[in-house]
């Protein structure tokens, strides 16, 4: 008995597809005798009778159905087989698009950016930086291969069916505080000493509402003078001792944009590190260039 061939699978798939010997014969370039027996080999080769014919076209069988998923995963497993060699002679190529959060970006793009061109120069990387929604919005239309986004809890990709997240690293909340202000002599501070303060509020979506949860937590409620979706707004308010605020991401730099100087805290209590996760569409298998990006993440983090 002859060996069924991937050839004949990649058939089998296309009338499965088509719904149809005639149609799928059009979308191969081959006649339809052709296609028919190929099909009728294939299951020569497999014992089973994989398609049902009737008068509107084709269908596959119940076990037919069964060969179309493994067919399709062999396929693609030979595909991965024929790209990891080739990657091996000439290094990882293609295209990967990335999004990130728009206050993630500036600390934590510039050295994943510079040590992925080094370690995978066939790759072509381009990046776009946006708001949490938009991010979301165009890995949905497939705009993006990934995206670096905050773990915002309830309000995260997590709870969505539609995504798939894994998490990266874990960034934990701190204040940033006025230079001369009285809890800077504190060496961690508590979110009760905070309250009667006035916050400048980092108020980008949904952070806003990630770092107010943190005050309802303890069923306290801040007093919000300010709010400023501008990440470098927020610090240079703080240092003009407008009010102090909590952030997630730090910087290795103590100064405003003016030159202002201001000074930063642990925040006391039980409030684990933000997650940062790297999000894609759930059920996509994840590229080989997304899957080193990743790794290049965790390496310099």
């Amino acid at each position: 008995m002859p060996d069924a061939t991937l050839r004949q699978l990649e058939y089998f798939i296309a009338a499965v597809e088509e719904g149809s010997v005639t149609a799928a014969a059009q979308r191969l370039h081959l006649s339809q005798s052709a296609l028919s027996m190929a099909l009728g080999e294939l299951e020569r080769a497999l014992g089973v009778q994989v398609l049902v014919r009737h008068r509107r076209g084709v269908r596959p069988t119940r076990i037919g159905e069964q060969v179309l998923v493994d067919a399709r995963r062999l396929l693609v497993d030979l595909e991965d087989l024929q790209t990891s060699a080739r990657e091996s002679q000439y290094g990882l190529t293609g295209k990967l698009m990335v999004g990130c959060y728009s206050t993630l970006s500036p600390m934590v793009l510039p050295p994943v950016l510079s040590e992925y061109v080094v370690r995978f120069p066939g790759v072509d990387l381009t990046f776009t930086e946006g708001p949490h929604d938009v991010l979301i919005e165009n890995l949905r239309n497939g705009t993006l291969d990934l995206a670096l986004l905050y773990d915002y809890g309830s309000d995260m990709t997590a709870h969505r069916d539609d995504l798939q997240t894994e998490t990266i690293v874990a960034a934990p909340p701190y204040v940033l505080l006025p230079e001369d202000h009285p809890l800077g002599e504190h060496d961690a501070v508590a979110l009760r000493q905070l309250v009667d303060h006035p916050m400048i509020l980092f108020s980008l979506p949904p952070g806003g509402d990630y770092f107010l949860s943190l005050f309802k937590s303890e069923g306290l409620e801040p007093r919000v003078r300010y709010r400023a979706t501008n990440f470098e707004l927020v610090r240079s308010l703080v240092a003009r001792r407008l009010g102090y605020s909590i952030l997630s991401q730090r910087t290795r730099i103590s100064m405003s944009y003016e030159g202002r100087g201001f000074i930063t805290r642990p925040l006391q209590g039980d409030h684990p590190g933000l997650a940062i996760n790297a999000v894609t569409p759930a059920g996509a298998k994840l590229t080989r260039p997304a899957a080193a990006f990743i790794e290049t993440f965790r390496a310099v983090n």
